[in-house]
Formats: C-alpha cells, sequence, structure tokens
C-alpha cells in the first residue's frame, strides 16, 4: 500500500482528493505542483494517457466532450430537474445555472439527471447509481459515473463534463463529519469550487486493468474491479492534464455491501508511493435508484440536514440549456 503522507496541513491532503477540481485556483493548483515538482518530474514525463488508444484519425478526433457523447440528455431535462432546485442562481462569467437541493432530493436529482436512455443501459453496472465521497476532505459531496461513453474492447469510460453529475456542500458549517478537514471546508469555498467546476471542460477517463498487487480489489482480477484515472483539459485525449501528471488517482473495488458499491479512491503523489487525499467512493443509491443500506443512512447523518450545491444547465442560448 502506498505509505500515508504525514502532513501538519491536511488543506493539501483535501486538495489532492478532488480529481475534477484541478482548475479551481491558480493558486491552489501552483501550490500543489510546487510541492510535488522536484520529486515527481520524472514521473511526469512518463505519464502516459491511457485514453490515447480511442483518438480517431482526422480533425477533433483527439478531442471527446459532451457533445461527442453518442446520446445527449433529452432538451427538456435539465429545464425539468431545475424546478425541483431551491435558491437557483446564474454565473455572471459563464452564464452556467446553479441551485441547491435538500439531502434527500439531491441523489435522486443526480441518478436522473444521468440516467440518459440509449446510454445508461451500455454502462457497466458496478458504476450505475449514484456514489458518495466519504472521507473527501474537499466540500464536494455526491457523484454519479453512469453517464460516459463506455468502450468495452479497450474497458475505458469517458466521463464528459456534464451538469447534474457532481454536488458540492450547501451549509453554512462544515458537518461535524469533516472535522479533521474543517478548516479545508473554510479555505475552499464550496460554491466557488462548483462554478469552477461548470467552467472547466474536463474529460475524466477510467482505464480498467487487471488489479495489482498492492490495491485493494483481488489482486489478478479482470473483472473491472481496478481502474486507473486520470484526467483530460479541454476533452484532448493525447496527453494527461497537467494535475494528472503529478498526482494519481485509481479507483480500487472494496468489499462492499454488494457488488460495486465501495471503492478505495486512491490518490498518490511520488510516482504513486505517497498517499494524499484518498477516501472512500460509496454508493448511496444503486441502479434501479433504490437507497442502499448502511451507506444511505451514514450519508444522511454525515450531512446533517445541510443542502447540497449542483450544477444545473449552461444557461440561455447553449443547446443544452
Amino acid at each position: 500500500m502506498a505509505r500515508t503522507l504525514s502532513l501538519n496541513s491536511k488543506i493539501l491532503a483535501g486538495i489532492g482528493s478532488c480529481c475534477c477540481c484541478m482548475a479551481v485556483t491558480g493558486g491552489v493548483i501552483a501550490l500543489v505542483v510546487v510541492l510535488t515538482a522536484a520529486p515527481a518530474v520524472i514521473c511526469s514525463v512518463n505519464e502516459p494517457s491511457y485514453a490515447a488508444v480511442l483518438v480517431k484519425d482526422g480533425p477533433g478526433g483527439d478531442k471527446f466532450t459532451l457533445d461527442n457523447m453518442t446520446v445527449l440528455p433529452p432538451p427538456s431535462l435539465y429545464s425539468s430537474l431545475r424546478a425541483e432546485m431551491n435558491d437557483t442562481w446564474t454565473h455572471n462569467t459563464s452564464g452556467y445555472t446553479y441551485g441547491l437541493a435538500g439531502v434527500h432530493e439531491a441523489p435522486m436529482i443526480l441518478y436522473n439527471g444521468t440516467k440518459i436512455a440509449g446510454n445508461w443501459e451500455s454502462v457497466p453496472s458496478l458504476v450505475r447509481g449514484v456514489f458518495w465521497m466519504r472521507g473527501n476532505g474537499v466540500p464536494e459531496i455526491l457523484a454519479t459515473l453512469q453517464y460516459a461513453e463506455w468502450f468495452g474492447d479497450e474497458k475505458i469510460l469517458l466521463l464528459p463534463n456534464a451538469p447534474f453529475s457532481w454536488s458540492w456542500y450547501g451549509g453554512a458549517e462544515p458537518p461535524t463529519g469533516a472535522d479533521d478537514f474543517a478548516h479545508v471546508y473554510n479555505f475552499i469555498e464550496a460554491r466557488s469550487l462548483a462554478e469552477a467546476q461548470g467552467e472547466g471542460n474536463i474529460t475524466v477517463a477510467v482505464s480498467f486493468k487487471p488489479c495489482p498487487e498492492d490495491a485493494f480489489c483481488v489482486a489478478g482480477s479482470d473483472n473491472l474491479t481496478f481502474g486507473d484515472v486520470q484526467s483530460h483539459s479541454d476533452g484532448i485525449l493525447t496527453s494527461p492534464s497537467v494535475m494528472t501528471s503529478f498526482v494519481t488517482w485509481t479507483m480500487e473495488e472494496m468489499a462492499g455491501v454488494e457488488n460495486g458499491s465501495l471503492w478505495y479512491r486512491r490518490v498518490s503523489l511520488y510516482c504513486s508511493t505517497v498517499g494524499f487525499g484518498s477516501y472512500e467512493l460509496t454508493k448511496i443509491i444503486d441502479e434501479d435508484g433504490q437507497r442502499i443500506e448502511p451507506y444511505y443512512s451514514e450519508y444522511v447523518q454525515y450531512m446533517e440536514g445541510a443542502p447540497h450545491i449542483i450544477w444545473t444547465g449552461f444557461g440561455e442560448g447553449n443547446h443544452l440549456v
């Protein structure tokens, strides 16, 4: 297993756990890069893009974003889900729309916002549903992996940057369950983090491989129990993002209450030798939209009644409003 990095401040560990918040602030990213650059530069030079095998010949063949999805959400979906939100607002810079949703409402809003007919059926059942990012030091709460393009021959899942796929903590005070990271919650303002997520056109690629010896999954298993996770700025698949070059992510299936319900989201530095802000990706809503216990109740207890922030659309003038 990767050794745990001992830091006086857990702020950096929280930042490290965030795979999709690479565009939060230049200062935060610069801080992480400075701390990791010297030992990790050799690793970054040698870091391949696992999704490069999907690159096609011709203009734009190296790029995959939401517009490249085989099936797009129906035009009415986002507007109907926005009707279920509270305290909605529009980000002045991007025009993207956001809102708040309750503890019980948010998981189903994300589930319905990413269960797209004609696409959802082709995604592996292990990743369908809604996940709680338990132990994530950054104020991010829920994530979905089910609106994605699945390439079965290559065993690669591409997740474009899309509304209703993620949620952030919307409470005024950090939850008591996040005491170890309370200063991170205060340091990184969740609303700004959410708005940065909407603006950052990041595509995430999960490349499934046989489980290695030092992972939580069963060593040697080749049934989608282990995946390397990389982010791609602007959806360019030929190379991983700068952040991915210095910080590596994996998904490793753990023993949960059912298959695919519990994953170790390892975050590592220094050629994957030092742990840095890892957490447990815990499924609370299954592929049929049903609650998974005891995980769902544990998630509710953690939230203490606080709402979620959800990115709800691209705003007026876009083909997916």
